[in-house]
């Protein structure tokens, strides 16, 4: 995934953030995201970063994985 982002990064206009499998949030599924923002950040991203995640539980617990995530 960091691959791809680093060979598109010209035409990304905003990062969609949604753990794999099933589309909940950050620290849910497989993907480090955590590592994806740091590497966002080292390749110069600097646009949006929006959460299209359902939330896995109690809605504030989803807000701060998200946070937590990308707090870089």
């Amino acid at each position: 995934m960091i691959a791809l982002c680093q060979a598109c990064l010209t035409w990304i206009g905003e990062v969609q953030v949604a753990d794999v499998p099933g589309r909940c949030e950050p620290g849910t599924g497989e993907i480090n995201y955590a590592g994806a923002a740091r590497a966002l950040i080292s390749m110069g991203y600097n646009g949006p970063v929006g959460m299209e995640a359902f939330a896995s539980g109690e809605g504030e617990a989803t807000l701060g994985a998200f946070r937590t995530a990308f707090t870089v």
